[in-house]
């Protein structure tokens, strides 16, 4: 129990009031006693008030909650007081959670129900410790202050939701994983079956051994081939750690792997993760089926960005002595300017020779967007040369990939992540896995 500031300006104004008898007329202590009393009595009422209601908080912390999202704590607060108390509730939490702002409550006598938000702006293991709740008399002369512990484990998980509206986004109302291509004439390059030619359909086609045999023409019918190999290849250096529209590079690229893995086990195909920093990290096998999407998704929840430098030539050689048969390898990784690029663009090369690679490098809006503005000052001025140079050096490094038969695929998180999904039906449709 505390006294408010009221409480405080109020003594501070009886002083003042009480110097007045001194000064004026000594028939005057009468008022300044009556004055004194009835502010004793205020305090008193509001101690006892606050000191009677005996608050008590439950607090329903949930197991899990995606990166970049609110955490919602379910407070039920119960006080015994008949009159309207005024309160905040603070949190108190472990990084990576962030306590949100306070909340401000009118609490009435029995259970009242309340939320309070937490940030999480980072994956990993966290821990709700605490929650404050100040409580402030009727008149406000005392506050009540308590500390109910919590203690409840969070973990920060990647985000399922950002990844169910990036598949919205690029299939609208059909279903979350449905690439409903695998019957359709002409697309991938496994043969299904002979059916009857019908007019617009491509002669190239037309089997004529078989519409020799049958007296009138006959259409081959290919599908998509299944069980393809798919790995998803993530840095975890420290240039992943940057932060792009509040997420870090490597959140970003683990909602664009989950759902391209979804899509790629609804679509039959094998999917295995490849995770490297310093040195290798992670290594999911290639597996099919939906048990698969379960691994997978703790597979790349517990990678984390580290502060050291990226070592390609361990990832990419760990990652070719894994695998045997050619694969589609989707590589999420960062870099700076060409000179720094040099060895990872040089084991890309040695990739690319045995297996089909995509290379996606997400755009950094704060770039982007300082480029696309007028200078207006020497210091804008600077910083748009700079910016244009940085762009410059990172096309000079993506040319060189596509020179070197690697697929590029770069744009803001977003757009990016759709992108490669768009590219990835477009090499099943081809066959070009091989």
């Amino acid at each position: 129990m505390v006294p408010a500031p009221r409480l405080m300006w109020t003594m501070l104004a009886g002083l003042l009031v009480a110097a007045a008898p001194t000064l004026f007329h000594a028939a005057l202590w009468t008022l300044v006693a009556a004055l004194w009393a009835l502010v004793a009595f205020a305090a008193l009422v509001d101690f006892v008030l606050l000191l009677r209601a005996k608050p008590a908080l439950r607090v329903e912390v949930p197991a899990a909650v995606g990166v970049g999202s609110e955490l919602a704590l379910r407070v039920e607060l119960e006080v015994r007081s008949k009159a309207r108390l005024r309160g905040v509730l603070r949190s108190e939490a472990e990084a990576p959670l962030h306590a949100g702002p306070d909340l401000d409550l009118r609490t009435a006598d029995g259970t009242t129900e309340h939320e309070v938000l937490l940030d999480a702006p980072r994956r990993g293991g966290a821990s709700v410790r605490a929650l404050w709740l100040r409580l402030q008399g009727p008149l406000g002369l005392f506050r009540r202050i308590d500390r109910h512990e919590v203690d409840e484990e969070v973990a920060i998980v990647p985000n399922a939701e950002r990844v169910r509206e990036l598949a919205l986004a690029h299939f609208g109302a059909q279903r979350f994983g449905g690439i409903h291509v695998t019957k359709k004439v002409g697309d991938g390059g496994e043969f299904d079956a002979l059916e009857a030619y019908e007019p617009g359909m491509d002669l190239r086609k037309v089997d004529w051994k078989a519409s020799a045999r049958h007296q009138f023409l006959r259409v081959r019918r290919f599908r998509m081939e299944q069980n393809q190999r798919l790995v998803l290849c993530v840095d975890t250096g420290r240039l992943m750690a940057d932060p792009i529209e509040g997420l870090e590079r490597l959140d970003h690229a683990i909602h664009a792997a989950l759902l391209l893995s979804r899509v790629a086990l609804k679509a039959g195909d094998l999917v295995g993760v490849h995770a490297y920093g310093e040195h290798p990290e992670a290594w999911v096998p290639m597996g099919g089926g939906m048990r698969q999407m379960a691994r997978i998704s703790r597979g790349l929840a517990k990678l984390e960005s580290a502060p050291a430098e990226t070592n390609h030539v361990l990832g990419i050689h760990g990652l070719l002595g894994k695998m045997r048969r050619r694969s589609l390898v989707v590589v999420f990784t960062e870099f700076t300017d060409s000179t720094t690029a040099e060895l990872m663009v040089e084991h890309l090369g040695h990739l690319a020779k045995r297996h089909l690679v995509v290379f996606v490098a997400l755009d950094d809006p704060a770039i982007e967007d300082r480029i696309g503005q007028e200078p207006k000052t020497a210091e804008d001025l600077a910083g748009t040369v700079v910016a244009g140079g940085l762009r410059q050096d990172r096309e000079r490094v993506l040319r060189r990939l596509k020179r070197m038969g690697v697929d590029v695929v770069n744009g803001p998180p977003g757009p990016a992540a759709l992108q490669l999904l768009a590219r990835y039906v477009h090499i099943k449709r081809r066959g070009l896995i091989g």
